[in-house]
């Protein structure tokens, strides 16, 4: 009887999230669509109790009597505190700010909404942001007290009271209902919905085979299909544990079947994998968060992130095939790999929803209106051929998971707005700016390592939305007191809350391909970080160099994107131990490396310098080949 009720409950639940998901659907999509002009505090609470009610459901707090109490409990106050703001929004729109007192009701609903925050944050991606959520808020309320406290006298404040805290939580849109929540409902929600669908419907199965027809028959042709196919399914998720566990499935085993290490499958993936989010045009999350807090388009934000989106796959496709040759590795058969035209005949349609949204995005139309259009497109693509019809059912099971997808992201963005709030309201931003700038002695380059480093701690273990709004908020302005650009400090950060997915020891998109590989986490993340480190490199080149972010097709970005180029090379050369035809002994590795160094700066002697050491190595290199092979024939 027991094990029935526990059924039928699970039924019931299953249902209230295929329910729920549905009709969050259909609220973003008239939303975005021309019939109805969403208030924007409207939109992103709505988008708010939508994401609160089904992580509910999605994450319980445990299977008991008890459990279900406290999980109505929480839906109810999220549907008191947050539906608040939906009902009240014209009163609230218009409340001047700090200069109320909020009265006892307001303080209900602006704390209980903070409290469903940290806890829908706590049940869908773990404790470490709300936990850093925290911190940020006793250092809200104890900023005045840490003048007597030596250290962290720099970090005092004149202190928040309850009813400030209040109107910057709640009553204001720099809290929780600020850019990131607002980037979230307006975006991000439309994006991992049209990716959703386009995979339901078999985008994904023809990205995958298309790629394996171009590249399988190649010098290490599995791991270039994983580089090149999860850098193509990065368009439909966002999410480099999703992209790993979508194509990690199929490639890791076929890397290892052709005599690839399993350490090193699993690390491909998961470099690739994560470098689907900086993939145009359709990019992760936080690249709309930085259009948002820069005030530009996206298509700004896609056109800066194109040339150094083709020298990330670039050095790790060189990293691949330089593993491929040291290791003798086979291609896959021809037969394996398909028919690039057959291919492309039977699934062609799936390219006309990117279609759509690439060219209204290029048309100069807003990302939530390219992405409405985009998502349609993508609803009817399956029916416009009869081989790729599918069921009202499996549609139904490609929305759902959109929608599980965008809440937990809804999720992170609200938390990260309380962040970003009491950033704001403290001054901590402007004090921490100060510290980076004395801790560098006014060096960009001492800054911009100091910033690498920040962003790993504040970023460990976080998703890249989260990680990249804390050092949007924290870091960025650091690195623009100093002399950077906007566009490219915002992308260094973007850039390095991305690599934390692969950098140890919380290296969260090699935990999720260790699994498929067979192999320890450790070993994976160690692997991915080592074979990544060439693409460290790029964020460095945009910053020092940023025709790499504006590119003008002239002689100079050529000279800019060769030069970065040979630098990665060089790179990659020294991590895998190979150039030319032979492997590559300790001491000439570490003339690469000072090759890479010297094409890392834009000067054009340290540049010339670098190519006549690079052709030394390479006359050196290719000496040692024929002696070693007039070695072996004696």
């Amino acid at each position: 009887m027991t094990s029935l009720r526990q059924t039928a409950g699970v039924v019931t639940r299953d249902r209230m999230i295929s329910g729920l998901a549905l009709l969050m659907l259909g609220f973003h999509l008239l939303a975005a669509s021309p019939l109805w002009l969403a208030p924007n505090l409207v939109l992103r609470a709505g988008h708010m109790l939508f994401a609160a009610l089904i992580v509910i459901l999605l994450f319980p707090l445990a299977r008991t009597a008890l459990g279900r109490v406290a999980d109505i409990a929480l839906a109810a106050l999220s549907v008191v505190s947050i539906g608040y703001a939906v009902v009240f929004a014209p009163d609230i729109v218009v409340r001047p700010p700090w200069t109320l007192t909020a009265s006892p009701f307001e303080i209900f609903v602006a704390l209980g909404t903070v409290f469903v925050a940290l806890e829908i944050t706590r049940r869908s991606l773990g404790i470490m942001i709300p936990a850093l959520c925290l911190i940020f808020i006793a250092y809200a309320f104890v900023g005045p007290y840490l003048r007597f406290v030596d250290v962290l006298r720099p970090l005092a404040h004149g202190g928040v009271d309850l009813s400030e805290f209040v109107d910057q939580m709640y009553f204001s849109f720099e809290g929780i209902f600020g850019t990131a929540l607002g980037v979230s409902a307006e975006y991000i929600f439309l994006f991992v919905m049209f990716g959703a669908v386009l995979q339901v419907a078999g985008g994904g199965d023809f990205f995958i085979a298309m790629t394996r027809a171009v590249t399988g028959t190649s010098r290490g042709g599995p791991a270039k299909i994983a580089v090149v196919a999860s850098g193509l399914m990065g368009m439909m998720s966002g999410s480099s544990v999703a992209n790993v566990a979508t194509t990690g499935s199929l490639t890791i085993p076929m890397m290892k079947n052709l005599g690839y290490p399993a350490r090193f499958a699993g690390a491909i993936e998961a470099i690739a994998s994560t470098g689907g989010q900086i993939t145009p045009p359709i990019m992760g999350a936080a690249a709309f968060l930085m259009a948002a807090i820069l005030g530009i388009e996206y298509v700004e934000v896609v056109l800066a992130a194109s040339l150094p989106a083709l020298l990330f796959f670039g050095s790790l496709l060189i990293s691949v095939h330089l593993m491929a040759l040291r290791h003798n590795l086979a291609p896959l058969p021809r037969a394996e790999a398909g028919s690039t035209r057959r291919i492309l005949a039977g699934g062609w349609t799936f390219l006309l929803p990117v279609a759509v949204l690439v060219v209204l995005m290029l048309q100069g139309f807003t990302p939530s209106y390219a992405a409405f259009f985009g998502l349609l497109a993508a609803l009817a693509t399956p029916f416009l051929r009869r081989s790729t019809f599918i069921s009202a059912d499996q549609l139904s099971a490609g929305v759902r998971s959109g929608v599980e997808g965008a809440v937990v992201v809804a999720a992170a963005c609200a938390s990260a707005g309380i962040i970003v709030g009491i950033v704001q309201i403290s001054g901590l931003g402007f004090r921490f700016s100060a510290l980076v700038t004395d801790f560098s002695g006014g060096s960009l380059n001492v800054a911009l390592v100091l910033a690498m480093l920040a962003a790993f701690i504040f970023g460990m273990g976080m998703p890249t939305t989260a990680a990249y709004i804390i050092q949007a908020t924290l870091v960025a302005p650091a690195l623009i007191k100093l002399g950077a650009d906007p566009l490219a400090a915002h992308m260094f950060v973007f850039y390095f809350a991305v690599l934390g997915q692969i950098t140890p020891p919380l290296a969260v998109a090699a935990y999720a391909a260790a699994p498929i590989a067979g192999e320890s986490a450790s070993r994976v993340g160690w692997a991915a970080f080592a074979i990544g480190l060439p693409i460290y490199i790029i964020p460095f080149l945009f910053v020092l160099d940023l025709s790499l972010l504006y590119p003008q097709w002239t002689p100079d970005l050529a000279y800019t994107f060769l030069r970065s180029g040979v630098a990665l090379f060089c790179m990659s050369s020294v991590i895998v131990g190979w150039f030319g035809r032979s492997r590559l002994a300790v001491p000439l590795r570490a003339g690469m490396f000072a090759v890479a160094v010297l094409m890392i700066h834009p000067n054009i002697w340290s540049t010339v310098a670098g190519l006549g050491l690079l052709a030394g190595i390479y006359a050196l290199q290719i000496a040692l080949g024929r002696g070693h092979k007039e070695e072996t024939r004696a």
